[in-house]
């Protein structure tokens, strides 16, 4: 039996390659790993205000609300104090109001001349706005919406403004959704 050794050579040095490939690729890879634990908290939630809305719902733990807002025909209707946000905590977090959406590009909407959502502070000032006005079947949105601190178990309120067409047609709704964040 005659032995190649030029294959046997090249079948070695293909071996001793491969091994040395696969020794240093395997020693640029590694993993870091992360263990933590997750403690529910709520350091900021709704409460009813005093002008809170009838048929108005206060979700599971103050986390959120659906507000039953109406709009009268020619009349601007003002829920002073509709909804609290309160911090319940030492802590100083900052809040602002963030639009997530509302009905839009319906004729349901020319119903409406506008509606203003005001988030005011203990004092009565105001901390930021959505201000949603109607042009033909669109709501337009105006905003100031900018973080702003809390004091420690400070409460806030959420005013709202709302006024329909003095031709409005009664029972046409409208759907909005906003948000309060948080930064802790």
């Amino acid at each position: 039996m005659k032995i190649n050794y030029r294959k046997s050579l090249k079948f070695v040095v293909l071996l001793i390659s491969t091994l040395l490939i696969g020794t240093v690729s395997a020693a640029i890879y590694y993993s870091l790993s992360i263990s933590g634990s997750l403690t529910t908290a709520v350091t900021v939630c709704f409460d009813h205000g005093a002008d809170w809305p009838s048929g108005s719902v206060m979700g599971t733990g103050n986390t959120s609300v659906t507000l039953s807002l109406k709009a009268y025909p020619n009349t601007t209707l003002t829920y002073e104090k509709a909804v609290n946000v309160s911090n319940t905590q030492s802590s100083t977090p900052s809040v602002k109001l963030r639009h997530i959406s509302i009905t839009n590009d319906t004729a349901a909407v020319a119903n409406f001349t506008f509606l203003n959502i005001v988030l005011c502070d203990d004092t009565g000032v105001q901390k930021g706005y959505l201000n949603y006005t109607v042009s033909g079947n669109y709501f337009i949105l105006s905003e100031s919406t900018t973080y702003q601190q809390m004091d420690a178990n400070d409460e806030w309120t959420i005013l709202i403004e709302t006024k329909a067409v003095a031709a409005a047609t009664a029972g046409v709704t409208a759907s909005l959704q906003i948000a309060v964040d948080v930064q802790e």
